[in-house]
C-alpha cells in the first residue's frame, strides 16, 4: 500500500516489521498524507511502528510533531522506532529536544 503525495514524497507501507518507509519531503503542502499513513499504521495491530526514514530529504517541524504526537498516542507497551533516520530528521530532533519524547526510539 502507498500512500502517495505529487512528485515531493512518497509514504509506502512495510508489512514486515511493520511500518512505513517515507521518502522525500513532508512539508505543509503534504503533510496531511503523512498524517493519514501515520493514524493508519497506530491503528493496525499491537505491534511497535517503525518507520524508515532514511530517504527523508526536508520534513518542517509540523511533520516532524506528526510522528512526535503519534509516538504519544500509543499504548504504554508500544514505541515509535525510527530507524534509520536521515541526517536532516537527526539534525531536527536533535534541535527540538524531541529524541528523547515519550513513546518515540530513535536508532543510533
Amino acid at each position: 500500500m502507498t500512500f502517495e503525495t505529487d512528485d515531493r514524497a512518497r509514504v509506502t507501507l512495510v508489512p514486515h516489521p511493520l511500518g512505513l518507509r517515507i521518502t522525500g519531503e513532508i512539508d505543509r503542502g503534504n503533510r496531511h498524507v503523512l498524517a493519514r499513513a501515520l493514524d493508519w499504521a497506530l491503528l493496525t495491530g499491537g505491534t511497535d511502528v517503525r518507520l524508515d526514514l532514511s530517504g527523508l530529504t526536508f520534513v518542517d517541524v509540523a511533520g516532524m510533531r506528526l510522528m512526535v504526537v503519534a509516538a504519544a498516542r500509543l499504548s504504554p507497551h508500544r514505541v515509535l522506532i525510527l530507524d534509520p533516520v536521515s541526517p536532516v530528521v537527526r539534525r531536527l530532533l536533535m534541535m527540538t529536544g524531541w529524541e528523547n519524547a515519550p513513546g518515540l526510539w530513535v536508532a543510533h
